[in-house]
């Protein structure tokens, strides 16, 4: 039983690494071809407009996902200065990221669907099957991505929001920016840890929740 069980987390660990990198291979592609769109090479110049996740991925950092939990990549850089509407524009480049998570979550789950659909096992889904679980797990990190990156603290996307509503205070807030980024990471590696997780988990599956009833919907 002992061999059977690590097999199996071997098998989630697999999956694990393949959902994030393809996920944060398209998020940051969609930040670096949204940008560039708007007029930054830098992207481009950088190596970053592609969605191949080696492109954006922190080897060592990815790794600790699998260790501590918690990992992080390497973001793509854009300039606003060639914007020729620099607010606006960079918080459309920011809302790229949450925007594909959330395109992938819904395609995610409207692909278990037809394909369960498909097959007759729409009346006999099961969570623990390899392929449902994949799917499921698929969808349920990309929300999670959109929902913590939308915080509105550095080094978040969220935190763009913050120098739409008011200006005066993103610079404050920027002034600090390294102090504020490592208690955010204290806080959620540590003592708010299991708050954090119950709030992305709790928050992903009513979406999830919602995705499924409008699309069950439609191909019931």
């Amino acid at each position: 039983m002992l061999i059977i069980y690590n097999m199996i987390d071997i098998v989630q660990i697999i999956q694990l690494a393949i959902i994030l990198a393809v996920s944060i291979g398209l998020h940051e592609y969609a930040h670096a071809y949204v940008s560039y769109k708007l007029g930054d090479p830098t992207p481009k110049l950088q190596w970053r407009l592609t969605p191949n996740p080696l492109k954006h991925i922190d080897p060592v950092w990815f790794l600790m996902i699998f260790i501590i939990h918690f990992g992080w990549w390497k973001p793509v850089q854009v300039n606003p200065m060639y914007y020729k509407n620099p607010r606006l524009w960079e918080l459309m480049v920011a809302l790229a990221w949450p925007a594909t998570n959330l395109v992938l979550a819904f395609f995610g789950i409207l692909f278990l669907i037809v394909s369960s659909k498909i097959i007759w096992l729409w009346n006999y889904i099961n969570p623990s099957d390899p392929f449902i679980y994949f799917w499921i797990l698929f969808s349920k990190i990309n929300v999670a991505l959109a929902i913590f990156n939308l915080l509105p603290i550095p080094p978040l996307d969220g935190f763009r929001l913050v120098k739409m509503i008011s200006w005066e205070i993103w610079e404050i807030i920027e002034k600090y920016t390294i102090y504020i980024s490592i208690l955010f990471l204290f806080i959620i590696l540590w003592p708010g840890r299991g708050i954090v997780w119950n709030f992305l988990s709790t928050t992903s599956n009513w979406i999830l929740d919602f995705f499924f009833m409008i699309l069950g919907q439609v191909f019931y």
